[in-house]
């Protein structure tokens, strides 16, 4: 083989490289905004399920909802253990009780889904996480 043809097959030598880094870039990117995705539905879930809990405790607790509809006792008992439930995420959730009856314990968590992108990436999130959640109280006979 002369000179000049191993200089031509050679040629090519790094042609796919730029095109190998913006395909990996791509793909990081996608990968990075569906794990956000997973991580905010992650949170909506674990947030009603705590929610659930809450309002149960306080439906069946076994004190006298007669001056209350929410017993501050047990109120206190089911907010500690939502935030408990969602760990540091717990800290940032608004727990809103005023929407119970006599007959139903409702509760309205409102937070911001964790993220883990830069505000300029991030734009307005996902939307904020609300939840309403009742559970009708137990009676004693």
């Amino acid at each position: 083989m002369s000179r000049r043809q191993q200089h031509e097959a050679g040629s090519d030598t790094g042609a796919g490289l730029i095109s190998t880094i913006a395909g990996l870039l791509v793909f990081l990117a996608l990968l990075l905004f569906a794990t956000q995705t997973l991580i905010a539905l992650y949170a909506r879930s674990a947030t009603t399920s705590a929610a659930y809990e809450a309002a149960r405790l306080v439906a069946g607790a076994r004190t006298s909802h007669d001056t209350t509809p929410v017993p501050d006792d047990a109120r206190a008992h089911a907010e500690s253990t939502v935030r408990s439930q969602l760990g540091a995420f717990g800290d940032r959730v608004e727990l809103d009780w005023s929407t119970s009856t006599w007959d139903t314990v409702a509760l309205t968590v409102r937070a911001r889904p964790p993220s883990f992108l830069w505000d300029s990436l991030r734009g307005s999130g996902a939307p904020r996480i609300e939840r309403t959640v009742r559970v009708r109280v137990e009676q004693m006979q």
